[in-house]
């Protein structure tokens, strides 16, 4: 068994389609529209692995996320190396995300960062 998806609710769902795909090189692999019930999804692949369903409806609530809270609290997505860590960690400090950590300078494997909508977003080589 795998996991095949993980879906997050969110408030601007081009927004988060065009960060997954901008700094990881996510490609849409589904296309949900149901305007009956105002629910739009896209549903992103990576090279390998689980995908990443986006999905918004007009009712979805976004209060501020304590970090400590129970429940699923980051999603970490693992790149090929350090050079394309350091890549992603400019991308997110020229987009102005808040950095929780960065890797240590010797064996630092992963970075941590509040992205779109306060969400948790780990990297790691």
């Amino acid at each position: 068994m795998r996991i095949s998806n993980v879906g997050m609710y969110v408030k601007n769902l081009e927004a988060a389609k065009d960060f997954f795909c901008g700094c990881f090189g996510a490609e849409v692999h589904a296309v949900y529209n149901e305007e009956e019930n105002r629910y739009y999804s896209y549903i992103l692949k990576f090279e390998e692995g689980a995908k990443l369903e986006l999905m918004t409806k007009p009712e979805i609530l976004d209060e501020k996320k304590d970090r400590n809270r129970a429940g699923f609290v980051h999603i970490c997505i693992k790149v090929d190396g350090r050079e394309k860590l350091e890549e992603i960690i400019g991308k997110f400090k020229s987009a102005g995300y808040e950095i929780l950590y960065e890797p240590a300078t010797v064996g630092g494997r992963e970075v941590r960062a509040i992205t779109f909508e306060d969400n948790i977003l780990e990297v790691c080589c």
